[in-house]
Parts: C-alpha cells; sequence; structure tokens
C-alpha cells in the first residue's frame, strides 16, 4: 500500500501520538565504533548513565517511567522479527498465540541454526508473549501473514521498539504501542510510512513516530544525574 501526496504531507501530524511521557531531548551526539549515531541517555546531559543508540535511549527512559499502577517495558524489534517467529514456531498462528514462554524457548532453541543461516534474530519466549498479549490473535495473525507474504519479500518497515505498560495488580499489559525512533532531520522511508499507516489506520494499534531533539553543550555534564543521586 502506497500513500499519496495528501498523505505524505501530513505524516508528521498523523504519526506524532500518542504522547510516550518521556523526554526526546539528548545531548552529545557522537559516533560510536560501529558508525552508529549515539547519545547520552541523561535527558538533561549528565554522563554517569553512559551513551546509547536512539533505540535503546527511547527503550531505556521508557523502562525508567514510575507509575502507581503500571511497570513499563518493551523491546526492540528487527526488522525481521515476524519472519523468525514464523520460521521458529510455524505457520500455525492460533497455535503459537497458545504457547507459553517455556515453549517458545524450546521451538527457538531447536531452529537456532536455521534462524542463523536465514540472520533471523533469535526471541526470548516472554518477549514473544508480550508481543502476543499486546496485540491479540487477530492483530498477530494479520500481521504475521503480511510479513510472510513472498511478494512483500523486500518490503519491512516494522518500527524500532514495541513499548507496554503492565498492569501491577494482574501482571498482564493495559497498554501499548509501536515506535519508529527517529534523529532530528531524518526521514521516515516510505516502508515505514506504510507501516506505520498501517498499523494506525487499518489495525488501529497505538503507534507513531518519535523525533529526537538534540541539544548542544560545549562538553558533557560530569556530575550524577540528579534523578539517579543516592539520598
Amino acid at each position: 500500500m502506497q500513500i499519496g501526496a495528501k498523505m505524505m504531507s501530513v505524516t508528521k501530524k498523523i504519526f506524532n501520538s500518542p504522547r510516550l511521557g518521556i523526554s526526546n531531548v539528548v545531548h552529545s551526539r557522537r559516533i560510536n565504533s560501529h558508525s552508529r549515531v549515539e547519545y547520552l541517555l541523561d535527558p538533561e546531559g549528565y554522563e554517569d548513565l553512559g551513551y546509547a543508540i536512539p533505540e535503546k535511549l527511547v527503550l531505556y527512559r521508557w523502562r525508567q517511567r514510575t507509575n502507581q499502577k503500571y511497570c513499563f517495558n518493551g523491546m526492540r524489534l528487527s526488522p525481521n522479527i515476524w519472519r523468525s517467529i514464523n520460521v521458529a514456531l510455524g505457520p500455525n498462528y492460533f497455535e503459537v498465540f497458545k504457547m507459553t514462554a517455556d515453549q517458545i524457548h524450546t521451538k527457538y532453541s531447536k531452529a537456532s541454526q536455521s534462524l542463523k543461516s536465514l540472520k533471523y534474530p533469535t526471541l526470548a519466549g516472554i518477549k514473544v508473549v508480550r508481543l502476543m498479549e499486546g496485540l491479540g490473535l487477530d492483530k498477530f495473525n494479520i500481521l504475521m501473514q503480511r510479513h510472510n507474504d513472498l511478494s512483500r519479500i523486500k518490503q519491512y518497515g516494522t518500527p524500532d521498539l514495541f513499548l507496554w505498560a503492565v498492569a501491577k495488580r494482574s501482571d498482564k499489559i493495559a497498554y501499548s504501542r509501536f515506535v519508529e525512533v527517529k534523529k532530528p532531520e531524518e526521514p521516515l522511508s516510505q516502508d515505514q510510512i506504510d507501516e506505520l499507516y498501517f498499523l494506525r489506520c487499518r489495525l488501529h494499534i497505538k503507534s507513531r513516530c518519535f523525533r529526537l531533539k538534540e541539544r548542544h553543550s560545549l562538553s558533557p555534564k560530569h556530575l550524577i544525574s540528579p534523578l539517579f543521586r543516592p539520598i
């Protein structure tokens, strides 16, 4: 599915929600040994927490959120995550949906060589369980079929992160969202636009582009972040 010119002109507004409740401000941009851009984890520019690439930074800040009712967690998503699940767990998605974390772990262990040869990621069982729980059977089934369709073999677009909030009383996911993380001025690819549009407008799944905002400082702050100072 391709989006027309009119839709392209408003993608920033369409993909700018829901809010994540975390800062998008980043400091001290640098290039790491793998030629990836990374920033200080701390939103105020303190260096004691170290550096991370954009996706890990957003995931870290989401996990640090505090709330009386919820705990926050999430996972990074490989472009091949849906194909990995298909290879390791099989094409009967109704049966896959009923698997426990331990059963999924066993299946992935048996499929390790096949996954390695295809360069597909190995996933922790609990993460697959949370992904399926957050989506529900119908939407999980649709996404599995979409990304394992041979006619889309060269199309990807899966967002960088799947984030969720678990209710403390029930240990069940209360809400979740897909997030594509972008540096300032970094464009969304056509595949990413198509996927976000499909998730939001076809499946009605909370999905967004989270754009970082760089703040320039002369040097990192050689202090302990106020959020992590011992009392």
